[in-house]
C-alpha cells in the first residue's frame, strides 16, 4: 500500500476551495498508485478557531462539504484522512475524518461514543487500508505507548506551529536529532508525518513532511517551505533504501525563522486580497529588516518605503543624526530596489508648541498618517516594524503612534535582540543592510529608545520618571530581553528571572511596564506566533493593580504549600487525640488491674506499648472475664458533661471525651 502526503497551502476556511484542491490531489495520488491520502490539519479552520466551531452554519458547511467530497472520491477506491477542529461536548477536538466508500466518518468522535467515560476513549483510531493497519495521532509522543498492537503505519498530523526554539516543529529538519526515529522504533511501525506549509491566521508552518520505516530510518521527505505531494510505499518488514544522511536538511534557526516569516506575510496579505505593502524606513534595524522581508515575500515592485524627515533638530549633533538616519533609509531603499516616498513633518503643522517626548510622539503619529495615506493611494497594506520588546514595554506609545492602523507586525513575537541574527542571516544572501545596523550597538540604541518611550508614557509624575530612568540606566539589551523572555515565554517567577545580583529593582520595573501596557496591547496589529508563549496568550487582566516584585519568604506561597500545612496540622491533631485516648485507656487498665502510677508510666512507654500489642489477645480475654464476673462496671448509657456523679474520679468514664 502506498501513502500520499498532500503538503498544500490554501486560504484558511475556504472550504469549497480546499475540498476542490483535495479532490485534485486525490486523483493525482490515485494515479501514482496510492491507497491512502492525508492532508494538513489546519487547512479547513486553523488550529485556534475559537467560537467558529460552535456556529451551526460552519458545522453544516464542513460536514456537508466532506460528505460531498467522499461521494466524489468513491470511484477512486481511495481512503482520505482530513483533520479539522470540531466541537465535542462543548470543547474543541481535533477530529480525523476518514473519507472512503462514499462516506465521511469522524473517527475519534465515533470511537469515543462507543467507549463513554473510559480511559481508552481517546486512544488513536485505527482503520485498515489494503491490509495495512493505520493509526492516526496528533500527539505522537503521548500516543505511541497507547497504540493498539499490530499497527503497521502511524499517521502523525502536526498541529503545533513553527517555533524557532523547538526544532521538532520544523518536521523533517529535526529528523537528524533522532526523536522521531525513536518514536517509530517504539511503535514498531512505519511513521508518516503530515506537516502543513504556509501561514494560517497567527500560526505558520514550514512543511517538510516525511516517512520513516519501522527501523526509524528516513525513506522519503518533502521539501520545506513549498508545496509537494509525497507518495511512498509502506512495506512492513521489508528493507527500504534510506535517504542518505548528507541529504537530510539541517535545522538552522535563523534560516527557518526568516523563511517562516516570508510564508506568513505572503499568505496573510493574500488572505486580505492585498499584494503590495508600505513599510516605514526610519534608519534603524527593525524597519530596515522589515523592508527586506517584504521584498523577499512580495518582490521589490510591490514594496514602497516611506521615510519621514523632521525639522526639529536644533543642535549640530541632532542635525547630523537626522542626516545619518535619512541617509541610511535611502541606502536601504536603493539596495532593495524599492520606491522611496519622503515626507517632512514640519513643526508648524502643529497647533501648539511641543518639545521633548511630546514632539517625538507627534512626529511618529504624523509618520503613521503618511504611511496610511500612501497605502490608500497605492491600495497597499501598512506593515508595522515593532517587535515583542516594543509590545511588552512600550505598547501605550505604539497605540498612540497609530500602530493599530497597520495590517500586521511580522516581528511582533520576536525580541529586538534576535533581529541582529536575522539581519546577519539575510545579509549572507545579499548585502542590503548597512553594516552599522547589524551591530550590537544598534540593538542597544533600540532598547534604550524603547525604555525611554515606555517611561515617558508610564502614569507617573516627573520625579517618578526620573527615578525610573535611574533604575533602568544600566539595563542592557541582553538583560532586558532575557528578563522579558523568562517572564513572558517561560512564565518564570520573579526570583528566577535572569540578571546580576542587585538587579531586583530593574526587574520589578520591567514587569511593571509589561503590566501597564496590557490594555494597549489589545489593539496592536496581529503577528505570527513564533515563541512558546505569545503576549496574546500571556494576557493578564487590564485593570490589574498587582505587579510581581518578588516574594517575602514568609509563610506558604503556593496552594500546594497550604494543603501540605493543613495536612500536617490534621496529622498533629490526630496524634494528640490518639495520645489522649491511650492515656484514658491506661487509666482504665490501671483502675482495673490496680496498677501504680509508676507501672502506668511504664505501660505508656514505647516498650510497654509493644508488650501490650503482643499480648492484646490475652488482655482482651482478661477484660471479658472481668466484665462477666462483675469486677468491671461499664456505664449503662451515655454520660454528658454536667451529668457526672459528684464522686466520680478521673478514669471512671474513660471514653466519653472522644464520643
Amino acid at each position: 500500500m502506498k501513502v500520499a502526503l498532500a503538503q498544500i497551502d490554501m486560504r484558511l476556511g475556504d472550504i469549497e476551495g480546499v475540498l476542490d484542491r483535495l479532490e485534485s490531489q486525490a486523483r493525482l495520488a490515485h494515479g501514482a498508485g496510492a491507497g491512502l491520502l492525508c492532508c494538513p490539519a489546519p487547512l479547513l479552520c486553523g488550529m485556534s478557531p475559537t467560537g467558529l466551531i460552535e456556529y451551526p452554519g460552519y458545522e453544516r458547511a464542513l460536514v456537508g462539504g466532506l460528505a460531498a467530497l467522499a461521494r466524489r472520491l468513491e470511484d477512486l477506491s481511495l481512503t482520505c484522512v482530513v483533520p479539522a477542529v470540531v466541537s465535542y461536548e462543548g470543547a474543541p477536538l481535533v477530529e480525523a475524518f476518514v473519507l472512503r466508500r462514499g462516506r465521511a466518518v469522524p473517527a475519534r468522535t465515533l470511537l469515543a461514543s462507543q467507549r463513554p467515560a473510559s480511559p481508552d476513549a481517546w486512544v488513536p483510531p485505527v482503520f485498515e487500508v489494503s491490509g495495512v493497519r493505520v493509526a492516526v495521532t496528533f500527539d505522537a509522543a503521548r500516543d505511541v505507548e497507547r497504540l493498539p498492537h499490530g499497527c503497521d503505519l502511524v499517521l502523525y498530523f502536526q498541529i503545533d506551529g513553527f517555533c524557532p526554539s523547538d526544532p521538532e516543529t520544523a518536521a523533517v529538519a529535526s529528523v537528524a536529532s533522532g526523536e522521531f526515529g525513536r518514536l517509530a522504533r517504539r511503535a514498531g511501525a512505519w511513521f508518516a508525518c503530515m506537516a502543513p506549509v504556509g501561514g494560517f491566521d497567527d500560526m505558520v508552518y514550514t512543511g517538510g513532511s516525511f516517512v520513516l520505516d519501522d527501523s526509524g530510518a528516513l525513506v522519503a521527505a518533502s521539501p520545506s517551505f513549498e508545496e509537494d505531494l509525497l507518495v511512498q510505499e509502506v512495506r512492513r518488514g521489508v528493507s527500504v533504501e534510506p535517504v542518505a544522511s548528507h541529504e537530510l536538511p539541517a535545522y538552522r534557526r535563523e534560516e527557518w525563522t526568516w523563511q517562516a516569516l516570508i510564508l506568513h506575510l505572503r499568505d496573510f496579505l493574500a488572505a486580505r486580497g492585498e499584494t503590495r505593502a508600505v513599510v516605514p524606513l526610519e534608519g534603524d534595524l527593525a524597519s530596515s529588516l522589515l523592508a527586506a522581508l517584504a521584498v523577499d515575500a512580495l518582490g521589490p515592485r510591490n514594496v514602497i518605503g516611506v521615510s519621514l524627515g523632521s525639522e526639529r533638530a536644533t543642535l549640530p549633533r541632532e542635525h547630523m543624526e537626522e542626516i545619518a538616519r535619512l541617509g541610511c533609509a535611502r541606502a536601504v531603499a536603493s539596495n532593495l530596489g524599492i520606491r522611496l516616498v519622503e515626507r517632512t513633518a514640519a513643526p508648524e503643522t502643529l497647533d501648539r508648541d511641543e518639545s521633548g517626548a511630546g514632539a517625538g510622539r507627534m512626529d511618529r503619529a504624523l509618520g503613521m498618517l503618511c504611511l496610511v495615506d500612501v497605502a490608500r493611494e497605492l491600495d497597499a497594506a501598512v506593515l508595522s516594524a515593532h517587535t515583542k520588546t516594543d509590545a511588552a514595554l512600550d505598547a501605550a506609545s505604539l497605540a498612540l503612534d497609530g500602530a493599530p492602523w497597520c495590517a500586521v507586525a511580522p516581528f511582533g513575537d520576536l525580541y529586538l535582540s534576535s533581529l541582529e541574527f536575522l539581519a546577519r542571516h539575510r545579509s549572507r544572501t545579499s548585502s542590503v543592510l548597512p553594516a552599522r545596523l547589524m551591530a550590537l550597538d544598534e540593538v542597544e540604541r533600540g532598547v534604550r529608545r524603547i525604555l525611554d518611550r515606555a517611561v515617558s508614557s508610564f502614569p507617573c509624575d516627573g520625579t517618578g520618571a526620573r527615578a525610573m530612568r535611574e533604575v533602568l540606566a544600566g539595563a542592557d539589551a541582553s538583560f532586558v530581553d532575557g528578563a522579558l523572555e523568562a517572564h513572558i515565554d517561560r512564565n518564570l517567577p520573579f526570583e528566577e528571572l535572569p540578571g546580576a545580583e542587585g538587579d531586583d529593582r530593574a526587574r520589578a520595573l520591567l514587569l511593571a511596564l509589561v503590566r501597564a501596557g496590557e490594555a494597549s496591547r489589545r489593539v496592536l496589529p496581529p503577528c505570527p506566533v513564533l515563541s512558546p508563549r505569545s503576549l496574546a496568550e500571556r494576557a493578564w487582566p487590564i485593570g490589574l493593580a498587582w505587579s510581581d516584585t518578588g516574594g517575602s519568604g514568609e509563610g506558604p506561597s503556593t496552594i500546594a504549600e497550604l494543603v501540605r500545612a493543613e495536612t500536617e496540622r490534621a496529622e498533629r491533631a490526630a496524634g494528640e487525640r490518639g495520645r489522649r485516648m491511650r492515656a484514658e485507656f491506661m487509666g482504665l487498665l490501671g483502675n482495673l488491674l490496680g496498677l501504680t502510677p509508676e507501672q502506668r508510666e511504664q505501660l505508656m512507654s514505647e516498650e510497654g506499648q509493644a508488650r501490650i500489642e503482643a499480648n492484646m489477645e490475652e488482655l482482651g480475654a482478661q477484660l471479658e472475664r472481668a466484665v462477666s464476673q462483675g469486677e468491671l462496671q461499664m456505664p449503662s448509657g451515655p454520660v454528658f458533661p454536667g451529668q457526672e456523679s459528684p464522686d466520680a474520679r478521673p478514669g471512671d468514664y474513660p471514653f466519653f471525651s472522644q464520643n
